[in-house]
């Protein structure tokens, strides 16, 4: 690999002659072109290609978990976060008829040195409000009781991804009311640490949930509303930089943010 210094053309991406330019990790950089592709198209490479592109699709409709939870984990390693997740959950990967299949009891969106919490109990009232309670420092670790721990609950079926607004450590507990499209699907539920650095904790799983079907309600068309709604939501980070207020009240509050498919994720 060779960087472009004080080229006559400021820089060039595609092939120029017997060069190939492109940009990394915003260098401008040139290698070679490669004079024969060895493309043989295998059972095997097809298959290899189609897991490792359905991989992408399901990092893409996890979005906002794993830029945020992964991002200083993968510029350290000088990767994407989209990469390191790929490569942190192969183990959780497999394909079946064409068809990817997830654990997703062992998914990691983040990752980090900061003290992770650990779930102690999980119930629903009302059909669609989440009662969370957990242990604030299993590991007996060092860690602050202003550390911010985040919910993010996510529903396979329709790919939509909703993130609690988050509670102190301190708290032990955490109440949130979804969204009526979550109604009649299954979700799964992994809690999350960010201290005041900005560091991650390792993700804990909460569990898998069957939520109640609507009364009078068609789920199909409620959740495809709710797709249609949130297309062109946009994708700004200043929800994750917020934190709980700083007071005596250990009751969190009934609010959240939503992360449904939009115009810039891959679907499945």
């Amino acid at each position: 690999m060779a960087k472009q210094y004080g080229s006559y053309l400021g820089g060039f991406s595609g092939t120029l002659g017997p060069a190939v330019g492109y940009m990394w990790n915003g260098v401008w950089c040139m290698r070679s072109r490669p004079q024969h592709v060895h493309n043989p198209r295998t059972a095997k490479q097809i298959e290899h290609r189609n897991m490792f592109k359905a991989e992408v699709q399901l990092a893409a409709r996890l979005r906002w978990a794993v830029i945020n939870g992964l991002r200083e984990t993968a510029r350290e390693a000088h990767m994407t976060p989209f990469n390191l997740f790929v490569s942190l959950n192969q183990h959780c990967f497999s394909l079946k008829d064409g068809a990817l299949e997830v654990d997703y009891s062992r998914l990691s969106l983040s990752t980090g040195p900061v003290a992770p919490v650990e779930t102690a109990g999980v119930t629903v009232d009302d059909g669609n409000v989440l009662n969370i309670s957990f242990e604030k420092n299993p590991l007996r670790l060092s860690c602050s009781q202003y550390d911010s721990v985040y919910l993010y609950v996510y529903a396979p079926s329709s790919g939509e991804g909703f993130l609690a607004a988050p509670v102190y450590r301190r708290s032990k507990q955490l109440s949130v009311s979804l969204p009526d499209s979550f109604a009649g699907q299954e979700v799964h539920l992994y809690l999350m640490v960010k201290n005041e650095r900005g560091e991650w904790s390792e993700t804990t799983y909460g569990g898998c949930l069957a939520m109640e079907p609507t009364q009078g309600v068609d789920d199909a068309a409620a959740i495809g509303l709710s797709a249609l709604e949130h297309k062109g939501s946009s994708e700004s980070e200043s929800n994750i930089n917020e934190s709980p207020a700083k007071s005596n009240e250990a009751t969190p509050p009934d609010e959240g943010y939503r992360r449904g498919p939009n115009a810039n994720s891959a679907t499945t």
